[in-house]
């Protein structure tokens, strides 16, 4: 998910991409409403008649979101604050300015609470402070560069970077180093707890931004070199309807012996 509000923002903020009022609202937005209004419904009236839920449970999806649904809500508020965030992007100073907060109050800081708050039996004077310091981190209120505005905007960013393939490499190896830690620190706590540790799995986690961040490099330069403008037309004309239909497929899916 990550990767895909990168592509976003490397698309919706580029200057040469030409977004007016009229078509960001009749076009990019109202695609976006139309979808999860139209499949908030079927999901509800798929969840109710066949998997035999109940009317209380329903009308919770029907007001927030249906499982996966959520990523349509999220991307329509990157899409209406986009024009607020153009001028912005332009400007490389501020651009880095802003990605410097979100490095450090969205995934650096998260994290390292975290990993603090998941440590097996810490003192209690560490569980104290920590609590005291997450209330002076939720005082200081920087909404503005938390979310996923900062992989919105880091997309943007990283979409103007020129890599030579020495450099390359190096993103690549992050890739390696955010998945092992994140796949070692979560088995590591998990046994230490005796209960599954997802914690650092989060898009807020640091080891998840340096995963996404590779990988979305990555493509970015072999791009030229793997697919052709066919082919990755073809994709992109489809991820829509794979994100929309994928929970049922997987459900009917592992009812079968191929699962």
């Amino acid at each position: 998910m990550p990767v895909f509000i990168m592509i976003s923002g490397a698309v919706f903020l580029n200057s040469d991409f030409n977004l007016s009022w009229e078509k960001l609202f009749k076009k990019h937005l109202r695609r976006i409403v139309v979808s999860y209004l139209i499949w908030q419904l079927i999901y509800c009236g798929w969840y109710y008649f066949a998997k035999g839920g109940d009317l209380v449970t329903v009308a919770k999806f029907l007001i927030g979101s249906y499982d996966h649904l959520w990523y349509l809500p999220m991307i329509a508020g990157l899409y209406l604050v986009t024009p607020l965030l153009r001028p912005l992007a332009r400007r490389r100073q501020l651009l880095e300015y802003y990605l410097l907060l979100a490095l450090l109050f969205a995934w650096l800081l998260p994290t390292g609470l975290d990993l603090i708050r998941l440590w097996p039996n810490p003192p209690k004077h560490m569980a104290d402070a920590l609590a005291a310091f997450k209330r002076l981190l939720g005082k200081l209120d920087l909404q503005t560069v938390m979310g996923f505005g900062g992989y919105y905007m880091a997309g943007y960013y990283f979409s103007q970077a020129h890599m030579s393939k020495r450099n390359l490499y190096f993103v690549q190896a992050l890739v390696l180093l955010g998945a092992g830690a994140t796949i070692g620190l979560s088995g590591w706590l998990t046994a230490k707890a005796g209960h599954l540790r997802l914690t650092l799995y989060s898009y807020n986690s640091f080891f998840v931004l340096l995963e996404s961040s590779a990988v979305f490099l990555s493509l970015q330069m072999l791009k030229p070199r793997l697919w052709s403008e066919e082919v990755l037309g073809e994709l992109a004309g489809s991820v829509m309807g794979i994100y929309l239909l994928h929970p049922l497929l997987i459900y009917y899916w592992g009812k079968t012996p191929v699962w």
